[in-house]
């Protein structure tokens, strides 16, 4: 049996996990990660007052000590900061996988091992089969192995997923049988310090007078103008301020000119894409492989060839056209349920 360190965020998923793992017969200790400030109120996974009573209420029925750890400054540092970076430079990020690798499956997996834990394990959909290989969860609405793409093969022998190989619905049974205060807890929507915000992001990334003009994609010309560039995504229709008596997309964002570019529809279509900070699971031992690519978490996974350029750069081109693959999201690459690795679109 196993020394592990149950990350409890206050939710159903990891109460069950730290249960499931006692029940197995291993020496469990519940943390929970405060991690911003502005967190009032759950459902969420920065350590609200509400998620940190929660968590600790479920210790104490499951019967495992549990600790509180204030990481807020490494939080703001290494997610906040970059997330308000993105939006700056044009992207649209998605914190969470920031988030697991540099907070979760960073340093408090280094501080697991310090502290002589054997393993951190959490509330992820996903799966770890054989030790070292990262797959998707049983319940494919649930599965969250795309935002664990960043997981090297020599870290997944010390991470554990319970609740990889089970339903939601599974899961909720199991807590109520127990009767965990967070059997009927709703699963949080927002991003953490977003929804503490009231879930608007534009009060964090708000940066001076960043308006600037709408242009006209094929031709220049301007269309209108905007508050702020960073309050559009690749692929956005709804809330653009202008009327073309004809659907119209965001398809491209310019930091440096301020210019938000709109086009049809069919302007969003992509072949081909570019992807930096690429990370694999397992080293590649071919320059060129063929896998199946998810360009966002909801999207369905399309076959591609992905050519790989460097060490952090990798060329996909996709058998079919995909829709507004947009710079900041994650384009993460499987071999059927495998998850081979990742890396953000340029």
């Amino acid at each position: 049996m196993a020394k592990v360190l149950a990350l409890m965020s206050g939710g159903v998923d990891s109460s069950v996990t730290a249960h499931l793992l006692k029940k197995e017969g291993h020496e469990v200790v519940g943390l929970t990660l405060k991690l911003f400030e502005l967190a009032t109120e759950g459902p969420g996974c920065c350590g609200s007052p509400r998620d940190v009573y929660d968590a600790k209420e479920c210790a104490r029925i499951i019967g495992i000590p549990h600790y509180t750890l204030d990481e807020v400054d490494e939080f703001k540092k290494k997610v906040i900061d970059q997330f308000k970076e993105a939006y700056l430079k044009g992207e649209t990020p998605n914190p969470c996988v920031e988030c697991n690798r540099s907070m979760k499956f960073g340093k408090i997996l280094d501080l697991a091992k310090a502290w002589g834990f054997d393993a951190v394990a959490t509330g992820h959909y996903a799966k770890i089969e054989k030790g070292s290989v990262l797959l998707k969860a049983k319940d494919q609405h649930k599965d969250q192995s795309y935002f664990l793409y960043m997981l090297k093969g020599e870290q997944l022998p010390s991470i554990m997923f319970p609740i990889g190989d089970m339903t939601k619905d599974e899961v909720r049974a199991v807590a109520e049988a127990i009767e965990l205060p967070t059997a009927k807890k709703p699963d949080s929507q927002d991003i953490c310090f977003v929804g503490a915000l009231g879930g608007d992001y534009r009060k964090l990334v708000g940066a001076g007078d960043d308006s600037g003009e709408l242009v006209d994609a094929a031709t220049g010309s301007v269309l209108g103008r905007h508050s702020g560039y960073f309050n559009f995504t690749v692929g956005q229709r709804e809330g653009l301020g202008i009327s073309l008596n004809k659907p119209a997309y965001v398809t491209k964002i310019d930091p440096q000119t301020k210019k938000v570019h709109i086009g049809d529809n069919e302007d969003l279509m992509k072949t081909n894409i570019q992807v930096g900070e690429v990370s694999w699971v397992h080293p590649l031992k071919e320059s060129a492989i063929e896998a199946q690519v998810k360009i966002r978490y909801r999207s369905s996974a399309a076959r591609a060839k992905i050519q790989v350029v460097n060490n952090e750069t990798c060329s996909v081109v996709f058998d079919e056209p995909q829709r507004a693959p947009t710079p900041g999201q994650f384009a993460v690459f499987y071999d059927g349920e495998v998850v081979l690795g990742g890396g953000k679109i340029k």
